[in-house]
Parts: C-alpha cells; sequence; structure tokens
C-alpha cells in the first residue's frame, strides 16, 4: 500500500511540475503601430488559429505558439488596414516585429 501511494504522490508532483514550468516559455509577437491611434485592433493568424490584441498608445503584444504568423492591423479607417506576413515565433522567446507604418 505505501508503494501505490508514494507512485501516485510522485506521479502528482510530476504533472505538476509539467504544467507549472510550461507558463514560464510563453511566446509570441510585440510591436508599435504608427500612428499611435491609428489602429483598433491587431490580429495574429496561422492557419486556422488567430489570436488579438487591442493596441494601447500604438503598442501591442499577443502570446502565440510558435510558428510563422501573420499580423493583420484593424485601422481605425478600414482603408489603412495593413499587414506583416512571415513572423517567425519560436519557443519561449517573443518576436518583435518593430513598427508597423499604418498607409
Amino acid at each position: 500500500m505505501k508503494k501505490i501511494t508514494i507512485l501516485i504522490c510522485a506521479a502528482i508532483i510530476v504533472l505538476i511540475a509539467a504544467f507549472t514550468s510550461r507558463a514560464h516559455f510563453k511566446c509570441g509577437i510585440y510591436g508599435m503601430i504608427d500612428p499611435a491611434d491609428g489602429a483598433k485592433r491587431v490580429w495574429a493568424i496561422n492557419g486556422r488559429d488567430s489570436f488579438q490584441a487591442i493596441p494601447v498608445s500604438g503598442k501591442f503584444s499577443v502570446e502565440v505558439k510558435p510558428g510563422t504568423w501573420k499580423v493583420s492591423v484593424e485601422a481605425v479607417d478600414a482603408g489603412k488596414n495593413t499587414s506583416v506576413d512571415n513572423v517567425l515565433v519560436v519557443e519561449s522567446q517573443f518576436t518583435d516585429v518593430g513598427v508597423i507604418k499604418l498607409p
């Protein structure tokens, strides 16, 4: 009975460690919009996955999975929407897309 209890406790500790350590390996995309008040929303798109962020003072950050993403900026003036293709995101790093200038 003691061996089973020890094995169950060990399994629980391993599971807890796996899930809590994963939080330290976040990755994503960040950048700025110019002009700062020109965007309503920023989208990160990869196949069927999409995540959004609302820029604050022109700055945005969105947590995504590793992969190649398209960053699409939804401008206040719909005629000024723009995007950046092929943004590479790797595990446990945030990718800086720099300043995205709206047309």
